[in-house]
């Protein structure tokens, strides 16, 4: 017969103390938490937010149907410019009113901003009315604000083409 004791009992060896029990490791996170806090309120504090920049676009009120004519506010021939952007890089312009016949400029300095610049002295509140094509790219849409804003023009609208500016067009030969 085989005696009890002759089986190994990690249980006796350890009440007799023969076998030291293994202990863990034991760290103390108390600093990595607080050195972490800390990080996390230094460069919330320390960095800015991004603020996007929108450029402010200003679009005609449509005109109520009870409103009459003499009511809207009318724009001397003298201070109106119209800027119509065609497709394929095509910038042209009518100064008053469209029978005084439409040419064609850039988007240039030689071309749009000395447009805008000239008149700018002459007209005391220039307005331009900007009428992309449907077809016209957004980037030269972008082109005109940019020099409305280069060029300091405070009245400026975004409208549709209407039907006789693209029958005068055509009549032209554009």
């Amino acid at each position: 017969m085989i005696d009890i004791d002759e089986f190994p009992n990690p249980n006796r060896e350890r009440r007799l103390g023969r076998v030291k029990e293994k202990q863990g490791i034991v760290t103390d996170m108390n600093s990595m938490v607080d050195m972490a806090f800390l990080l996390l309120t230094f460069f919330m504090l320390s960095t800015t937010m991004y603020r996007p920049r929108a450029m402010e676009l200003v679009m005609p009120v449509p005109p109520d149907k009870d409103e009459k004519i003499e009511q809207q506010q009318a724009v001397k021939a003298s201070q109106a410019l119209t800027l119509i952007a065609m497709p394929n890089d095509k910038l042209y312009y009518y100064r008053g009113l469209p029978e005084m016949g439409i040419m064609e400029t850039n988007y240039r300095k030689e071309g749009l901003r000395k447009l805008l610049t000239e008149l700018k002295k002459e007209a005391s509140k220039p307005v331009a009315l900007i009428k992309p094509h449907p077809d016209c790219s957004f980037s030269n849409l972008v082109d005109i604000l940019d020099e409305m804003n280069i060029n300091a023009i405070e009245r400026y609208a975004i409208d549709q083409i209407s039907e006789t500016e693209l029958r005068l067009l055509q009549t032209t030969g554009i």
